[in-house]
């Protein structure tokens, strides 16, 4: 982890005493908590220590599976000539229960077990910071909200595992079940608890509102979505970046051209450092643009984009007459068009292109240190659009998007072009939504969030309703024989 916080050594060594007291290879594959130490969780300063391991373990948890549950099974991606066989299954939707690298969920208990003993001991330390509990119970939110989204439930543990005696072959719980009774109140007794009103890398006021409107809207609750929504915008700590060097900065992170991931429109980050967190201690770069690359960006989203926001000035033109050209210098040359589309893609033909938004030159992957942007503040806006449509609140649906595009010097959405029912409304918004959060981790979850996954990806093939959900790993199942495979794997 890094400041303004770290991991003392003390304490990695108190959270991973008990995987290895025992040799048994069962239980070293189970969802372990943490043995709380006696001479531990004595001040407000054991305190942060213990919360800043969680963030440690949402590190290890999210680094490539941000974007293995996020990100390719949707339409953005396609594999390359060399796409290894895990990745494959996740672009072309035929998951296997051997997928190994998108499935295991060690380091997701292990970041749940590191939040169930912050949220039983730092109650009982005398003044502590309410927002080291705020973030506790935000963090383990988050953590059982994405196992609802990707397998429909988990095991549930809500208490440490303080003993080899405990039984840790727990049966799945239902997402409901675990939305109702984990996620929504720990959401809301984190709302409760944080009060620091924005920070780019722990839970503040802003991210905590950011998740709530992320829950409510996968649960369908549009007006309390809303309302998250708008008291997010209401803090007034976030803006647009209004230029196309500003809204690269926000993203890049280049050995050659430095570290930038910088501006206002950052609400919540995972963050890495390799002095801090080793080698490789990102995955974005491996994903992405490593030099044997598994996926490119797919020709049917590049022609999405460049048909919404044409590439040569006759065909921008014809489709905006009353718009000039915007023009943007990529690579010594003027080129026209939305600057996102370039900047996002390699500059190589359409189905070769690696994306671009984070790297733009080959480096050693050892040396990856990208964070994560997880909540953005266009995002918000693009977000609190769908739920308006939802409302029927047309108006207010169109001036959110129509923000966005301002601050991206493209052209203003009539009432027309939005389009005249819900749906079609809907599929515009997330098509907005696709090109300014591309490669972010969000269009799968928006086409679920939506129940819009086969009609993007209809001309690239369905997916039935039972297989929307991942598979459990095969060695999730082997380990603990209260576990049932997902319906259709």
């Amino acid at each position: 982890m890094k400041s303004p916080f770290k991991v003392p050594v003390v304490l990695t060594i108190i959270f991973l005493s008990l995987a290895y007291t025992s040799c048994d290879d069962f239980l070293d594959e189970q969802p372990f908590s943490q043995v709380s130490d006696a001479q531990f969780w004595q001040t407000p300063g054991d305190a942060e220590s213990g919360v800043a391991a969680i963030y440690d373990a949402m590190q290890s948890t999210y680094r490539t599976k941000h974007y293995l549950w996020g990100e390719f099974r949707s339409d953005n991606h396609i594999g390359s000539d060399r796409v290894s066989g895990a990745n494959s299954e996740l672009v072309t939707n035929t998951l296997s229960p051997g997928n190994t690298a998108a499935l295991r969920w060690n380091d997701m208990y292990r970041m749940i077990g590191r939040a169930n003993l912050a949220i039983q001991q730092i109650p009982t330390i005398s003044g502590v910071d309410n927002n080291l509990l705020g973030e506790a119970y935000a963090l383990r939110a988050y953590a059982y909200f994405d196992a609802v989204r990707v397998w429909g439930g988990a095991p549930l543990f809500l208490e440490p595992i303080n003993g080899l005696d405990q039984d840790i072959t727990l049966p799945m719980t239902d997402g409901q079940t675990i939305l109702n009774e984990v996620v929504l109140p720990d959401m809301l007794r984190a709302a409760e608890l944080i009060s620091i009103p924005s920070r780019e890398f722990r839970f503040s006021r802003a991210s905590i509102l950011a998740f709530q409107a992320h829950v409510y809207m996968w649960i369908k609750d549009y007006e309390k979505a809303n309302a998250a929504l708008q008291s997010l915008i209401d803090l007034n700590e976030y803006d647009l970046v209004t230029s196309n060097q500003a809204w690269q900065e926000l993203f890049l992170n280049d050995l050659n051209l430095g570290k930038f991931q910088v501006g206002p429109e950052l609400i919540f980050s995972i963050r890495y450092d390799l002095l801090e967190d080793g080698n490789g201690a990102a995955g974005n770069y491996s994903l992405f643009f490593a030099g044997i690359p598994s996926f490119f960006i797919s020709p049917q989203a590049e022609n999405k984009w460049i048909d919404r926001f044409p590439i040569t000035a006759e065909e921008w033109t014809e489709k905006y007459p009353d718009f000039e050209p915007p023009t943007v210098v990529v690579n010594g040359d003027s080129v026209v068009g939305d600057f996102r589309y370039y900047f996002t893609r390699e500059d190589r033909a359409l189905g070769e292109a690696r994306v671009a938004k984070y790297s733009k030159l080959n480096f050693n992957g050892q040396d990856d240190d990208t964070n994560i942007p997880v909540y953005r503040y266009s995002g918000i806006l693009l977000l609190k659009a769908l739920a308006e449509n939802r409302l029927g609140n047309v108006d207010e649906a169109l001036a959110l998007v129509n923000e966005v595009r301002t601050a991206r010097s493209l052209p203003l959405v009539s009432t027309e072009e939005l389009g005249g029912d819900l749906d079609t409304r809907e599929i515009f918004i997330l098509d907005e939504r696709q090109f300014e959060l591309f490669a972010e981790g969000d269009r799968w979850w928006d086409l679920r969030m939506t129940d819009k996954v086969n009609v993007a990806l209809d001309t690239i093939g369905q997916v039935p309703d039972d297989l929307l959900l991942f598979p459990i790993w095969e060695g999730h199942l082997i380990d603990n024989p209260n576990l049932v495979q997902n319906p259709g794997y």
